[in-house]
């Protein structure tokens, strides 16, 4: 018997599999990559630049290919974002210089945003408009856990690590991420996916801005994006140079927010779908001021850890509210287009943000030791608080039962 239209496909093992090893393999990149460049000698204002175009690279192309995979399907242009990782990563493990270091993981961060629209599109084609949230929870649980197993795999292999932290420390853990995102794209090639719509390729602004549930929840991307990321080219200071972690030590970091969020998704995702999905949002962006707090406060390790288990709540309602949301907004044909509408919006900005977050540390805050980092992180703390506040401000999407 055929499906019809708008029912949702069968969630399926080859689908949470390639969910599972492509968040293994983001993991270890995203949370090492900007410790690699730190540990290389980076200034402040060069991480400030790494950091913003982190996210520019890997958000600002997502409207290109969130149209060509509405045009001509997902599963390629997922599958090539992977290839084209796997090969920014292993350069990585050759390269010193910090600039030629900052170069590849930018062509890391543009491949991520070939994969991230038709990715968040096909979760979209295994739910339907009741149980989103709950669906979307689901799948992002188990590959939750692909982060969770990377992290302890990281923790293992660096355990018994004696004397500083060097590039060197860095190298298995990444060539580990390059094979997990190749794997992760020759996988995503046998998922079932929804036929295209094969609508014309001609980005219709006209059309995408004049949805003004889209175009507020645009404008409260930008401006939280902004105040997010003053704080991210920080971040790796506290790591490297006031804490001196290891890559152990790191590795639990992530081991405490990806355990509470494989465990939080399923259930938030049914709350969402209960009591909808202003109120998740809301949480998710203000609790992200955690981390700033925690980092400028922090004189052991372990504070941070202690911080990552809540972040991990912060971090499950995030993920699985920004898709179920942009996707309850979208038309059929255009999911890829909407949540590469969001993501570039929040892309443009964190590039703005990180690089006046880097600049204004180095410039107008204090020079005596790590004094300036904590002021430009406490500041970014508080502007994640009100801006994350402001999200009250946006249109709810729940269906009315």
């Amino acid at each position: 018997m055929s499906r019809q239209k708008d029912e949702p496909l069968e969630t399926n093992k080859i689908l949470i599999w390639t969910g599972f090893i492509r968040m293994f393999g983001d993991s270890l990149n995203n949370r090492y990559n900007n410790l690699l460049v730190s540990i290389a000698g980076a200034s402040v204002n060069q991480m400030g630049f790494l950091q913003g175009g982190k996210s520019l690279f890997g958000n600002l192309t997502q409207l290109l290919f969130g149209q060509l995979a509405d045009r001509y399907g997902k599963k390629q242009f997922i599958a090539a974002g992977q290839f084209l990782n796997a090969t920014a990563i292993l350069a990585l493990v050759f390269y010193k210089e910090p600039n030629w270091l900052i170069l590849w993981v930018l062509v890391s961060s543009f491949a991520t945003s070939m994969t991230r629209p038709g990715w968040s599109s096909l979760l979209g084609d295994y739910t339907n408009d009741k149980n989103r949230g709950e669906m979307i929870g689901k799948i992002n649980s188990f590959a939750q856990m692909g982060s969770f197993v990377a992290m302890l795999v990281a923790f293992s292999i660096n355990f018994n690590q004696v004397g500083d932290t060097t590039r060197e420390s860095f190298t298995v853990v990444l060539i580990l991420a390059a094979l997990a995102s190749l794997v992760g794209g020759v996988l995503v090639l046998f998922v079932e996916e929804k036929p295209p719509e094969g609508k014309s390729l001609q980005l219709d602004l006209k059309r995408l801005f004049s949805d003004p549930r889209l175009t507020r929840y645009l404008i409260l991307n930008f401006i939280y994006g902004v105040g997010m990321s003053t704080a991210w080219p920080l971040f790796p200071y506290v790591i490297t140079d006031k804490l001196k972690m290891t890559v152990w030590q790191v590795a639990t970091l992530s081991l405490s927010s990806s355990a509470v969020s494989t465990l939080a998704q399923r259930r938030l995702g049914g709350f969402m779908d209960n009591v909808g999905r202003k109120p998740v949002i809301v949480m998710s962006r203000m609790m992200m001021a955690i981390a700033p707090i925690a980092y400028a406060f922090a004189g052991q390790w372990y504070h941070i850890t202690i911080a990552e288990l809540f972040l991990g709540v912060g971090m499950a309602a995030w993920m699985i509210s920004e898709s179920t949301y942009v996707i309850d907004l979208a038309p059929a044909d255009l999911r890829a287009t909407y949540l590469a509408s969001s993501t570039t919006a929040f892309g443009i900005a964190t590039f703005i943000g990180s690089n006046l977050g880097g600049y204004v540390v180095d410039n107008f805050l204090s020079s005596s030791g790590f004094t300036g980092i904590n002021q430009g992180l406490l500041i970014s703390a508080g502007l994640r608080i009100v801006f994350g506040f402001a999200y009250t401000f946006a249109y709810e999407t729940k269906v009315s039962e």
